[in-house]
């Protein structure tokens, strides 16, 4: 076999194929079709006689002027001779002020005319070769069109002179026409590259390319005018009105720019009608060109500014792709990025689909900002507009999903197809995206940085239900900023809250730190102790980097010995690198260190002491333990207490009676997860339980009566047997055999189940309400940490899902296996459904954000159905507990919204003051809502995406904090209560940030600190149908304070008196609670919280001072039983031996 054939072959091609006696050919084998194949087809031969025929146009023009420089005129003025003149004026021998033998005759050297002829004779045969091969249908309009015509102006003459050389060598052509030619050449070579390379031209190319081509016109104008000028007015008679090119030049500049100094003009009609002429064709060419040029920037400043290769080489960037950008994203972003100071030195692109609007281009003007921003028009699926993006060179790509699509599934989609994109594309780009359901998590794994809406979202409603506040906590942590907001703030709890709203959360290397580098080979309590002790910082995390598969530990608990190479985790309000660091905190002795010498005990290697965990159990159970004596004036508390007076517990209608069964459960809940998912099912574990047991009673009625169940409907620890969705964690969590679908729905009592409606008095503020349109997979990371392992059983309040649409059986079978967990139909428009859903009973009211039904023009709008559902609660139930979610941060305003509340007033002027002065997301952060944790803002998960590319810890730290995820010998969220036996033994936060780390190595990190505003003398509870109940009369208030106060309530009586709208709420409310019959004693008609304000205190100062009712968070060791806010530990012998951890390793 022939090596041509062996080739074909390795192609796929058989030999009958190559030696085929027919072929098919698209070539034309004729000549014409030959020369077609050059002069068009072939793209390198096409460029090459393009660029030829520039080269030479210019070439001709340039002999022009080299003739026109060697010229004179003296020699040939008088019909081809010298004038002779006595008297050595040469105006005198002329007959006529015209010499027209100069116009038609020139002085040129014979080599110049060779070397023109042949020129000539070059793109004459050039023009005849394009004729040819063009069609007999095109040749006519061909020869007609200006360039034809000028080029046979040009050539033609020139050639002419060969017939009688020494004659007509001399005559005189415009050869200097020959400019537009060689401007229409560079245009078909711009056209050329883009037509070879079979690619669509930018804007910014084209408008570059229109650019070029206005100053090529005008170069061709001017040159032609000044030619022109210059050798018409070398006729004149008048010596001193000849020009050469110099002055020609000078003329027509003067004459273009319009200024017009008259020292140079045409002295004769022809020099007068050729400047005519070309003020005419410029008048004619100029302008289209600029409207052109015009409509295209107008089109490039849509697009925005544009990223060179240069610039991508040069400085480091980062891409953010948005489907519909908006100026709140750019503000958030940009804010939020910016803020660090590693990333001053970063270029932002944005690229979106839509235009760069006004508002958005004023954003990125912004001094702050405007060389470090450029925004793109373009779309992320396309690779011309990524690589005009500069994606490959990218530190990293953040992808948004389009907030204001009022499809949530189909944004999912699209978002994940542009991370496709860019993966296919760049796939070296690290991705940090943004998603709104959970589900679609799994499309993405590759991606370094997912953040799901929903995840995070019904985590943080979850957590606020347990711990009041917990999304105002975790939005303070994740905003960084430059400003101390407590300066501009008047009141003095306003200072507090914001001072302590710039603790973030860093990391450091232990052997690198100056806070923690003296605590190798201490336990983690102790470092954490002594730390806040002399620094103020909050060690809350560890992580091991010895381990292979190292993950961040929350509180890892006293067993954790600190390692020089650990990774620590801590709360401050700056950096370590940043810190100014006082010298005397290195030499001062902690506290610890000085109780220890106090009570003479012996040092460890560190300035603090481990005091014994048998001596300080009975303060530790005062600390967390209640009793009825502490709790007096508790119930003024009422953000913070969802409850203090239960009357039954959960925990009783889930308990078990049998002990032995119960010490059983607990001994199986230190099992590993393979153990837990192994082929032993709860089933035989119980089973075992009842063959020592006997029958378990599962469910209690207080009332009396008692039901007894199966042992399949036993309560037990281990991971959720069904999961929603793709990915979803391995959570140990309370959960309970499969309850059949009739023990689901709420308010239909069933065999089983008979007291799961709002009519039963045990309920008695302990439900937690979900209101949602459809149940979404999120709904599951709500349940998940309301169930969690570590959570005290009696601490498992009931929840009722209030969905729109009836839920799919697949959302049925997972709720099942949570015990206390229900669903009914309804609407949060209907009363009836409220009531029937237990709102009159509820510690908690969790509003989902409702969905867009259409699509809306204006963002700040898309909140508007989540606004009015809350306010509709508020109005029919003032004592509802409400949580909610916002689009918009700047819609917290209407959160609990009174017109005529002159401290919401007072708040909203300061938070104006802070837009004007401050750049900030936070500018909302004194609204009394957000302060409190009752709303927070989507787009605070934004900034958890923007903030992880500078701490990429971020996201797995926040989802450890709010129970997301679990890892080994990890800890977790708690709170305590401070009161009035707290308060007897210590004062200052540090005193108990101390105690608490010595006796049950809890880790405090917070202060959730509820206030009563109220006016002295009045209590907004002793209103009753519209009369004002004195407590005090005015004998018993000093200097007539009485009758002050008593005429300044009757001046407001419109504040303080029921109008007639809350008395037919009230009977509206009532009638129908008589008509579902539900007890209409459980309706308060009054705010409790009316006059309290809540706010967080984020790792506060260890001499801040306590006070009674303030909620400590705190994080616990794996080994404790957490205690939400509401609920209390019992009184027993758990802080002197707790139970052995479940190993969460995965």
């Amino acid at each position: 076999m022939s090596r041509r054939a062996s080739v074909f072959s390795f192609l796929g091609v058989s030999e009958e194929d190559i030696h085929s006696p027919i072929k098919y050919s698209k070539n034309d084998h004729s000549l014409k079709g030959r020369l077609k194949r050059i002069f068009i087809r072939d793209s390198t031969a096409r460029r090459v006689a393009i660029i030829f025929d520039l080269i030479i146009r210019l070439l001709a023009c340039l002999l022009y002027v080299i003739r026109v420089l060697i010229d004179d005129q003296t020699e040939y003025n008088c019909n081809g001779y010298p004038c002779a003149s006595d008297t050595g004026n040469v105006n005198q021998s002329y007959s006529s002020p015209v010499n027209w033998y100069v116009l038609a005759w020139v002085h040129r050297p014979f080599g110049l005319w060779i070397v023109q002829v042949v020129l000539s004779f070059i793109m004459l045969s050039k023009l005849l070769l394009q004729l040819y091969v063009v069609r007999k249908q095109k040749i006519i309009p061909r020869v007609f069109r200006m360039s034809t015509l000028i080029e046979i102006v040009c050539t033609v003459p020139v050639i002419s002179t060969i017939f009688w050389p020494s004659k007509l060598h001399n005559m005189f052509y415009p050869v200097f026409l020959n400019c537009w030619l060689a401007n229409d050449a560079m245009y078909a070579i711009f056209n050329d590259i883009h037509v070879t390379g079979k690619r669509f031209q930018s804007i910014s190319v084209t408008l570059s390319q229109q650019l070029f081509m206005l100053i090529g016109t005008l170069c061709c104008l001017i040159f032609t005018t000044i030619c022109g000028i210059q050798h018409i007015q070398r006729a004149t008679t008048d010596l001193e009105k000849q020009q050469n090119l110099f002055q020609s030049f000078y003329f027509v500049i003067v004459t273009i720019t319009t200024v017009g100094y008259g020292d140079f003009y045409p002295d004769y009609w022809l020099g007068q009608l050729f400047m005519l002429l070309m003020i005419g064709v410029a008048f004619i060419f100029l302008p289209r060109q600029l409207e052109s040029i015009a409509s295209t920037w107008i089109d490039k400043g849509k697009e925005g500014r544009d990223f060179s290769a240069a610039q991508a080489k040069s400085s480091k960037h980062v891409v953010v792709c948005i489907a519909s950008i908006s100026p709140d994203i750019v503000m958030d972003f940009l804010n939020e990025f910016f803020a660090h100071s590693e990333l001053e030195s970063y270029i932002v692109v944005f690229m979106a689909s839509s235009d760069l609007s006004s508002n958005i281009n004023a954003i990125l003007k912004d001094p702050k900002w405007f060389q470090r921003v450029h925004y793109l028009k373009g779309s992320a699926l396309k690779d011309a507009d990524l690589n005009r993006a500069r994606v490959q060179d990218a530190q990293a790509c953040f992808l948004l999903a389009d907030r204001s699509s009022k499809d949530r599934i189909e944004a999912d989609h699209h978002t994940i197809l542009r991370s496709w994109a860019v993966r296919d594309f760049a796939p070296h780009c690290p991705q940090y995206l943004h998603l709104f359901m959970v589900e679609n998590r799994m499309h993405i794994k590759y991606a370094d940085c997912v953040v799901c809406e929903d995840e995070f979202k019904y985590a943080l409603f979850a957590n606020n239900c347990m711990y009041p506040g917990m999304s105002t906590l975790v939005t303070l942590l994740l905003h960084t900023s430059e400003v101390d907001f407590s300066k501009k703030a008047p009141e003095r709890w306003q200072k507090i809250y914001g001072r302590h709203s710039c603790n973030e959360v860093y990391h450091i290397s232990l052997q690198d730190s100056l806070f923690f580098g003296r605590y190798e080979g201490k336990t983690f309590p102790e470092a954490s102790t002594d730390a806040h002790d002399r620094f103020g910082v909050c060690l809350l995390a560890i992580e091991d980097t010895i381990k292979p598969d190292s993950r961040i530990q929350l509180n890892p608990g006293p067993n954790y010995i600190m390692k020089k190479t650990d990774i620590c985790y801590y709360l401050s309000v700056t950096k370590e690198e940043f810190a100014q660091i006082d010298s005397s905190a290195f030499e001062r002795k902690s506290t610890l260190e000085e109780k220890s010498n106090d009570n003479q005990l012996e040092p460890t290697g560190i300035p603090m002491t481990n005091i014994s965990r048998n001596n300080n159990d009975e303060f530790a159970q005062e600390l967390q333990n209640a009793t009825d004596d502490d709790d007096s004036d508790e119930e003024r508390y009422t953000t913070v207490n969802i409850n203090s007076h239960v009357i039954n517990r959960p925990c009783d209608i889930i308990k078990e009676e049998n002990e032995e069964v119960d010490t059983e459960v607990n001994d199986k809940s230190s099992l590993t997860l393979s153990e837990l998912n192994s082929p032993i099912s709860p089933d035989i574990l119980l089973d075992e339980a009842v063959e020592r047991a006997g029958v378990l009673k599962t469910y209690s009625n207080d009332f009396g009566h008692d039901m007894w169940l199966p042992t399949k409907f036993r309560l037990y620890i281990g991971v959720p047997p069904i999961v929603p969705f793709v990915g979803a964690r391995k959570t140990f969590c309370h959960l309970e055999r499969l309850r059949p679908p009739c023990c689901l729905k709420w308010g239909m009592d069933c065999v089983h189940c008979p007291f799961k409606n709002a009519k039963d008095a045990r309920w008695q503020q302990q439900l937690i309400i979900l209101v949602a349109e459809n149940a979404y997979g999120g709904i599951y990371n709500f349940i998940v940490p309301l169930r969690q392992h570590f959570l005290d059983r009696e601490a498992l309040r009931p929840i009722i899902l209030l969905l729109e649409q009836e839920p799919e059986s697949v959302f049925l079978e997972i709720i099942a296996h949570f015990p206390l967990v229900y669903w009914l139909i309804g609407k949060i428009s209907s009363v009836d459904d409220l009531l029937r859903a237990g709102i009159t009973k509820a510690s908690q009211i969790v509003i989902v954000k409702r969905e867009m039904t259409e699509n809306i023009t204006e963002r700040s709008l898309m909140d508007t159905g989540t606004i009015i559902a809350v306010q509709q609660i508020f109005k029919l139930f003032p004592s509802a507990n409400i949580l909610t979610e916002l689009d918009q941060a700047t819609n917290m305003r209407f959160m609990s919204f009174k017109a005529q509340d002159q401290y919401s007033m007072n708040i909203s002027k300061l938070e104006k003051k802070i837009i004007n002065r401050v750049s900030s997301n936070l500018s909302h952060m004194f609204r009394l809502p957000f302060a409190a944790g009752r709303v927070f803002s989507a787009s605070m998960l934004d900034t958890l995406l923007y903030q992880t590319f500078e701490k990429g810890y971020l996201i797995a730290f926040i989802r450890l904090l709010l129970g997301i995820d679990s890892s080994e010998n990890c800890g977790h969220l708690s709170s305590m209560r401070v009161r009035k036996s707290t308060l007897e033994k210590v004062t200052t936060y540090g005193e108990l940030y101390n105690h608490l780390c010595e006796t049950v190595s809890e880790v405090p990190i917070a202060i959730y600190r509820s206030e009563q505003t109220i006016i002295s003398g009045f209590d907004p509870s002793d209103i009753k149908e519209g009369t004002l109940v004195k407590n005090q009369t005015s004998s018993n208030r000093p200097n007539g304070t009485g009758t002050l106060l008593t005429s300044r309530f009757r001046r407001r009586s419109s504040w303080a008196v029921p109008t007639n709208d809350k008395l037919d709420i009230t009977s509206i409310v009532t009638a129908r609670m008589s008509s579902l019959e539900i007890s209409a004693e459980d309706y308060d008609r009054y705010s409790k919280d009316k006059s309290i304000r809540s706010y967080v205190i984020l790792n506060p100062s260890p001499k801040r001072r306590l006070k009674h009712g303030d909620l400590i968070y705190i994080i616990q060791p794996a080994n404790r039983q957490a205690t939400p806010v509401g609920t209390r530990k019992k009184c027993s012998s758990q802080y002197s031996k707790s139970p052995d951890p479940i190993n969460l390793a995965i």
